[in-house]
């Protein structure tokens, strides 16, 4: 996943600066594979709901939750450089027009990278949950373990 949302979002930053239809390209190509890969997590997860051993569709649960901050910062990004073009489009000079889209852009930009690091960061936190095999105490209370799993972190045990 981290391989193509950083692309993605700095390919959109340097569109505006070079606007290269090869470049447009390329950010599109990295968007529409991490959004298949999201996609895929979501099916994955919800045919792990009834496929799976409890702890291997808690983790996948937990990559959907993840998943969707990424949908969130694109969500932001897009609603920001749309009304950056939006706002630019009511310019009558074209050099304004460029202007408010490039700052927009940039300022776009940020939420969507701060929300990749966020999961590339949990990401790791993850990988490392499930190398020790455990699973987070709030997932598990979302979601019940069957009887003879212990949970770290109950009372009980």
């Amino acid at each position: 996943m981290f391989l193509f949302n950083l692309p993605a979002v700095a390919g959109t930053l340097a569109y505006t600066i070079g606007h290269s239809p090869l470049l447009l390209w390329g950010v599109a190509a990295a968007l529409a594979i991490s959004l298949l890969i999201i996609g895929y997590t979501h099916w994955r997860a919800a045919r792990a709901v009834q496929e799976e051993h409890w702890f291997v569709m808690v983790h996948w649960r937990l990559s959907v939750g993840r998943t969707s901050l990424l949908l969130i910062g694109y969500a932001v990004m897009a609603a920001i450089i749309g009304a950056g073009v939006l706002i630019g489009s009511g310019m009558a000079d074209r050099n304004m027009q460029t202007i408010m889209t490039t700052v927009f852009t940039r300022i776009g930009v940020v939420p969507a990278l701060i929300l990749i690091l966020v999961t590339a960061i949990l990401e790791g936190q993850a990988m490392h949950l499930v190398n020790n095999a455990i699973a987070p105490g709030g997932m598990a209370k979302r979601y019940p373990p069957p009887e003879g799993v212990r949970v770290i972190g109950d009372e009980e045990g």
